[in-house]
């Protein structure tokens, strides 16, 4: 069985760095917010130029937090995508906030023509996320937010590191969330995030929301937040995964390579922006019933990821059930990633291709 994510086989890169990095924080004895997690933050600040970053359990509670963060909460406001990671959704109404939805392009992204007939919406800030490895629309994203005074939370769990015009997506945004998990760009085990900003009293409330509320442990809650204290472990993970990442994108972006000349004519793929450097995450091809597809592409040994099933709007608890939104419709039935693993071999790569023709 070929699969979209294969961890077992980065194990024989990144074990040294993960067992020496265990046993330092036993050695330490600190398993929350410590020597790793500067380590990380530190790095993270230095390739996004943010004047401050910090790690948080998950993508979910960056987003939860970067929005709490602005003031916002139940009642308010917020334009999303309406094709997204449901983690995208789900941080927003969680804390009380209604989702306003955004139709996709072609790419899978918000649809920047489309977002101007949001501006009577009432909302108060956008969550722009990138998706498969792209780069939303930045400068549509921006000139809109800036117009009608909305705040930029800029979702870059799938985006990180690629580039819009030839700047890193962490620089993009009033506020930048990320994600760390094992079908992410830097892959771990579990999950885990971070928040970016160059704001000094958000970067205090930041760490107040991650830490329940609290200033520290001594000191009384101020406010509401979450238990989203960084671990260590997944700090060490991060950096093992991250001493690779150029090795495994240039590898994934090879692979895609020879799946754009083998598909061209016979596959639909998912175009790529032109003003998008592409860093490799996810490769979508386009078919006729993607469940259909995914079961015949199972049966045939490929495993295939489904990114993404559901439509926001027409979920029975969103507002917005009653619009139409066909690019998405398009994504919701024809969607499907297919492996770039860095780790593959030719003969899986074959296999990949010649099972994709016949099968879906």
């Amino acid at each position: 069985m070929i699969i979209p994510n294969n961890f077992s086989r980065r194990w024989a890169d990144t074990q040294v760095d993960l067992m020496l990095g265990l046993q330092q924080i036993h050695e330490k004895e600190k398993v929350v917010n410590g020597f790793f997690t500067n380590i990380v933050e530190e790095r993270l600040k230095e390739v996004s130029n943010r004047k401050y970053a910090l790690l948080c359990r998950s993508g979910s509670h960056a987003i939860g937090i970067a929005l709490i963060t602005y003031g916002l909460g139940y009642g308010d406001k917020v334009i999303v995508p309406s094709y997204s990671c449901p983690a995208t959704l789900s941080s927003i109404t969680i804390i009380g906030c209604e989702p306003v939805f955004c139709e996709i392009n072609k790419y899978g992204m918000l649809d920047t023509e489309y977002l101007d007939s949001l501006s009577t919406s009432g909302a108060k800030a956008v969550l722009a996320t990138g998706l498969y490895g792209d780069v939303h629309d930045h400068d549509g994203v921006k000139k809109f937010c800036d117009q009608y005074d909305m705040v930029y939370i800029n979702d870059a769990a799938q985006s990180q590191f690629a580039l819009y015009k030839g700047v890193d997506s962490l620089k993009l945004g009033d506020i930048v969330c990320m994600s760390f998990a094992d079908n992410k760009p830097i892959p771990v085990l579990g999950t885990f995030g971070a928040v970016l900003t160059d704001n000094e009293d958000h970067y205090h409330r930041i760490k107040q929301l991650r830490k329940n509320g609290k200033i520290s442990r001594l000191t009384p809650y101020v406010s509401t937040g979450f238990s989203s204290h960084p671990d260590e472990d997944k700090a060490v993970q991060i950096l093992a995964s991250w001493k690779h990442f150029d090795t495994w994108q240039d590898k994934k972006k090879e692979i895609s390579s020879i799946y754009d000349a083998e598909f061209k004519g016979k596959i639909e793929t998912r175009p790529i922006p032109k003003y998008s450097t592409w860093n490799a995450h996810k490769y979508v091809i386009m078919v006729t019933n993607k469940f259909i597809s995914y079961k015949n592409l199972l049966k045939a040994g490929l495993e295939t990821e489904q990114h993404y099933v559901d439509n926001f709007a027409t979920l029975p608890w969103t507002p917005d059930t009653l619009k139409t939104y066909p690019m998405t419709d398009k994504f919701v039935q024809q969607s499907l990633t297919i492996s770039n693993d860095p780790y593959m071999t030719d003969y899986e790569i074959d296999t990949v291709i010649s099972t994709v023709i016949k099968y879906s």
